[in-house]
């Protein structure tokens, strides 16, 4: 769950304010949305899973 921190942390930095609650939000996009799925699938089968419940186990973990 760090890196998932991490992530969150460098979206913040560089994008706009990500709050625990809205990278909850994108971890569901990264396997709800096709784009994004496929994104992440092309690295590795299942890593668009993998992702989301990293980031949402971390938004969990911050309350």
């Amino acid at each position: 769950m760090d890196v998932a921190e991490e992530h969150r942390q460098h979206i913040s930095r560089w994008f706009y304010d990500c709050s625990p609650e809205l990278h909850g939000c994108l971890g569901q996009m990264y396997v709800a949305d096709p784009r994004f799925a496929a994104h992440y699938e092309r690295i590795a089968p299942g890593m668009a899973q993998y992702v989301s419940t990293a980031v949402q186990a971390n938004a969990a973990r911050q309350g």
